[in-house]
């Protein structure tokens, strides 16, 4: 959903060299999504120029660098004036269509001539990359090649050349070479206009320089469907130089609030946001997201403690916003400061890891390897083959696969001086309301994927403390992908075994997990708690004994027993966690599970894929969260013991 697109960049990037490594570098494997990326000197050239067509590791910094040869092979297609197919032999010089590069190196590049001899110009056509078994951002990069340079319009960092209505782009004139002259390129949006916010009448590329951008633009839009899908502007120049090639772009216009209907309830996430998308930013942090992506900043929500919730209802209903874990891949947010780690990952910070030994039955839990904030913005967690591996926390052993597991909010004093850490966060209390925006992928069919609350009281009989269960995918229980599970457990303080109560709103078949739902905790009060997603809520537990949703395992639930969610039994709230537990005995069977985690047929779907392929294959099985927010009820409570992390922003 949250996608960066990278658009044509002008010659002003460009050349790059090839660059080796030197002791201080880290040489790893790479695979996150933002994998390689492909640049081109030039979107127009002229007769006998020379074109720098580039690939290299896609970073924001400059610590990684390849672990293995590869080979990127070159395609060009294109058509002249006549619309005949043309090769690249037909146009360029030295067109070997292959960029080596070695280990340790960051960068390479191919270098091409076009010929002197060209004919049937202008000529339209597009260079493309490709590698086995790694993704190249930006890997068809489009040129004009003629007798001049034309002068080219696009939108920057958006070759897709989408935008959702009330969204932004940039519009960028770049000119194949040093422009000799002043070009002035008209805009003209006719009928369109009006659907603009902030389009200039024209770009001016001065002489001498090769690229001229606008400010951000604004796409407006319609309450309820649109009437249009696109909109679309037309251009013009005076310059016999630099002519404009393409006089007309047409940008889709993706329409973010086509309207609720009852029976969508369960299905549509616009029920909780117009735009579910759109991210959040605090003032803290609004410059450095601002570098990830000023597009996506332009059309942010930046918003602060307090702050009604964005969507009406729930505001109406009391709902202030506390906090939030957005996932941006910056520094600030990344563990420790440290930006991109070892792995080429960036771990989020103010969450810990949940490595005890129930997660690491069959994985080592090692989120420095296994988790990442990707450049689009959201947080992957998965497991993968990786042989030899050693357990963490405490938990002794090696296991042949490695995963992440995760916890945040967990006040609870044990050990000395947990409550100051940064993981330690956000109290999740009476008044409370939790939305996690989250998709579960890959070859998942022996997974629960889960998203669940805990009491933070120690020393009980679980699940006397209470435990809430957000989401639950036991993947492939009885045949069913999709199916998600949203339960309360908790103990009779007198009994001795666990799952007494267990009100639940039982399996509900999600249409495609691929995609992002919004899953929902309210805490209402002492008396009041209940899970939903999207827009319906699924099942209520009320301390007065009547619920809705079933009640399976246990007693009839009455308001005598035990009842943990009040801030008296639980002063320190609940906290979260984050699990994906693969040979799980729930979506497997007990028996079927034992066998598995013996002979490893439970990873047969997946066990081919190295670390490094992990990171990229569509078969990995993974969890990738959007964002998690925090809102508030005037009921609620916070406390803190003035450490530095109390309530950080986290967004």
């Amino acid at each position: 959903m949250k996608k960066i697109f990278y658009g044509l960049l002008p010659a002003c990037l460009l050349v790059l060299s090839m660059t080796g490594c030197d002791d201080n570098e880290t040489i790893i494997s790479i695979g996150e999504t933002r994998n390689l990326i492909a640049e081109i000197s030039t979107q127009s050239a002229a007769i006998g120029d020379k074109i720098t067509y580039s690939v290299k590791i896609d970073q924001q910094d400059n610590r990684l660098s390849l672990e293995e040869d590869i080979d990127v092979a070159l395609t060009f297609a294109g058509k002249d004036k006549n619309q005949k197919d043309v090769s690249a032999a037909d146009v360029f010089k030295d067109f070997g269509g292959h960029i080596a590069l070695k280990k340790g190196e960051k960068q390479g590049f191919a270098e091409f001539t076009v010929k002197e001899d060209l004919r049937n110009y202008p000529v339209s056509g597009t260079i493309t990359a490709y590698v086995r078994g790694y993704k190249v951002n930006a890997a068809e990069r489009p040129i004009v090649v003629s007798d001049k340079h034309y002068t080219i319009m696009s939108l920057k960092n958006n070759s897709d050349n989408t935008v959702k209505e009330y969204g932004s782009f940039i519009l960028v004139a770049t000119v194949g070479a040093p422009a000799k002259e002043d070009v002035s390129v008209r805009i003209d949006a006719g009928e369109d206009a009006g659907k603009f916010e902030n389009l200039p009448a024209e770009l001016v590329v001065r002489a001498g320089y090769k690229t001229a951008e606008s400010a951000l633009v604004r796409v407006k839009g319609q309450t309820g469907p649109n009437d249009f899908t696109s909109v679309s502007m037309s251009f013009s120049t005076g310059s016999e130089e630099h002519p404009v090639y393409g006089d007309k772009m047409e940008i889709k216009v993706t329409d973010i609030d086509a309207g609720l209907v009852p029976g969508t309830e369960l299905t549509n996430e616009q029920w909780v946001y117009t735009d579910p998308d759109q991210i959040f930013v605090s003032a803290a942090n609004k410059k450095a997201v601002e570098k990830w992506d000023e597009v996506r900043v332009a059309s942010a929500l930046e918003i602060k403690e307090g702050d009604p919730h964005p969507n009406e209802s729930l505001a109406a209903q009391g709902w202030t916003f506390l906090n939030s874990f957005e996932f941006h891949p910056i520094d600030a947010l990344t563990e420790k400061g440290a930006g991109v780690n070892v792995y080429g990952n960036r771990p989020p910070r103010y969450m810990a890891a949940q490595n005890v030994a129930n997660t690491q039955k069959v994985q080592a839990v090692v989120n420095e390897k296994y988790s990442t904030m990707t450049q689009d913005g959201y947080l992957r967690m998965w497991c993968a083959y990786d042989p030899g591996l050693d357990c963490t926390g405490g938990v002794t052993g090696k296991k042949d696969y490695g995963v992440s597991a995760i916890y945040a909010s967990k006040f609870d004093g044990n050990p000395s001086g947990a409550d100051g850490w940064e993981a330690n966060n956000v109290r999740i209390l009476p008044g409370t309301r939790v939305e996690v925006r989250i998709r579960v992928r890959g070859k998942k069919h022996s997974f629960n994927s889960a998203v669940w609350f805990q009491g933070n009281i120690r020393g009980v009989q679980w699940s006397t403390y209470g435990e809430v269960d957000l989401l639950e995918n036991p993947s492939n229980k009885n045949g069913v992908m999709n199916g998600a599970w949203q339960t309360f457990h908790w103990n009779d303080k007198s009994t001795t075994s666990g799952d007494k109560y267990k009100p639940t709103s039982g399996q509900m078949v999600i249409n495609d997990m691929d995609v992002f739902d919004i899953y929902w905790m309210e805490w209402r009060d002492n008396g009041e708690i209940a899970l939903g997603v999207n827009g319906k809520e699924n099942v209520r537990v009320k301390t007065d004994g009547t619920y809705t949703g079933s009640l399976n395992g246990g007693d009839t639930w009455n308001s005598s027993t035990h009842w943990p969610f009040t801030d008296q039994y639980n002063p320190e709230g609940l906290h979260l966690l984050l699990t994906f537990a693969g040979c799980n005995e729930w979506s497997l069977g007990q028996s079927v599970a034992e066998q598995a985690a013996k002979d490893g047929s439970w990873a047969n779907d997946f066990k081919h894929i190295s670390y490094q392929e992990s990171k990229t294959s569509e078969d990995t099985p993974r969890m990738e969260i959007d964002w998690i927010r925090f809102y508030k009820k005037p009921n609620y409570s916070y406390y803190g013991n003035g450490t530095p992390s109390r309530n950080k922003p986290m967004y």
